[in-house]
């Protein structure tokens, strides 16, 4: 499909119209690729294979994008043409197709870019862990990141996990929004980020709890006064015993925390109140099931959270009606001194 390099001559630069050419053999080839990766991908059975010919894929349509962006600075009759494809596309289907770069809200800015920000504030907004924990931006090209353990001059490599969900938004709702000049519907974009959220937090507690080095006592279930305060502050003397220092954060599941709600009779004080004088802050997290506890020392040296792909919303494409989203970030759970960690568990 295209040319040999021994069929142009040595130095000669290519002309106006031979770039537009190029650029059309190489959307071609990168669309021929896409369809290849996709075919193997849906062949494999092995998820951590299939997902890493998925991911090429979408490499390969991003250069499709690039392709064409360049080519329709170099060939105005080629815009034309893809604006009357569209068009007709729209009258004999009924398919409205829109250039994610170029609709826009009513305050001017790129509808996609207002769907990125309102899922990206959604999540943030419901994550729990990352608001607490050190976060390393390590990169979006990484797939791994290394972990040199406290008081250990050993170095081990900790792949990063990738975290993914699906979402579309109304090419309907997109019309109605622009027509009336209001924000468009994203439930599905919010039902999107709160389970993406839900997800990444579910991946911080589970790897909190395979921790064979952590702290691990027992706990009550709270209904006495001053239990809780007994048993955080326990917790967080053996931290301190076993050579971490503040900043302690607590994790509890919400029945927990409405636990620390009550007033202690004799004080007049809150539990949550006395609790907040051994630890620096107290966290609600929905996944935490009612009879653990978690108190971790918030400093580097102890823990952070690895990032390489932070929260990011792509595009995928149109897809019957609809505008089909990915929302997806890889991280990873660097403990470096497990026994900065404690877990405590109900008897």
């Amino acid at each position: 499909m295209s040319k040999h390099p021994l069929d142009l001559p040595v130095g000669r630069k290519l002309s106006k119209d031979e770039i537009a050419d190029a650029l059309r053999l190489s959307i071609v080839a990168e669309l021929d690729a896409i369809n290849l990766y996709l075919q193997l991908a849906r062949s494999i059975d092995d998820e951590r294979v299939r997902k890493v010919f998925e991911d090429i894929a979408r490499e390969e349509k991003t250069h499709v994008g690039e392709f064409l962006a360049l080519l329709k600075s170099l060939d105005p009759e080629q815009v034309e043409e893809l604006k009357r494809g569209a068009e007709e596309v729209r009258e004999l289907a009924g398919i409205a197709t829109q250039d994610p770069k170029e609709s826009s809200d009513s305050s001017g800015s790129s509808e996609w870019d207002w769907v990125v920000k309102a899922v990206t504030s959604t999540v943030n907004s419901v994550r729990v862990f990352r608001k607490y924990l050190p976060v390393t931006s390590i990169g979006r090209g990484a797939i791994a990141v290394p972990v040199e353990r406290f008081g250990s001059a050993e170095t081990s490599v900790l792949p990063l996990t990738e975290l993914s969900v699906m979402f579309r938004v109304s090419q309907r709702a997109l019309d109605y929004a622009e027509s009336f000049r209001i924000p468009a519907e994203l439930g599905d974009a919010y039902r999107a980020a709160v389970e993406f959220a839900t997800a990444e937090d579910r991946y911080v507690l589970d790897r909190l709890l395979e921790l064979k080095e952590a702290v691990s006592l027992g706990m009550s279930s709270w209904d006495e006064p001053g239990s809780a305060v007994a048993e955080i502050s326990r917790a967080v003397g053996e931290l301190i015993k076993a050579g971490v220092r503040p900043p302690f954060v607590l994790f509890v599941s919400p029945s927990r925390y409405s636990k620390l709600l009550a007033v202690h009779e004799r004080t007049g004080v809150m539990e949550l109140q006395r609790v907040k004088a051994l630890v620096s802050e107290v966290a609600v997290v929905p996944v935490l099931p009612d009879e653990l506890a978690v108190v971790v020392s918030a400093s580097p040296y102890v823990i952070d959270l690895a990032v390489g792909v932070d929260t990011e919303v792509s595009y995928v494409g149109p897809e019957d009606g609809y505008h089909v989203f990915r929302l997806r970030e890889t991280l990873a759970l660097r403990v470096r001194y497990e026994k900065g960690v404690a877990v405590l568990k109900q008897v």
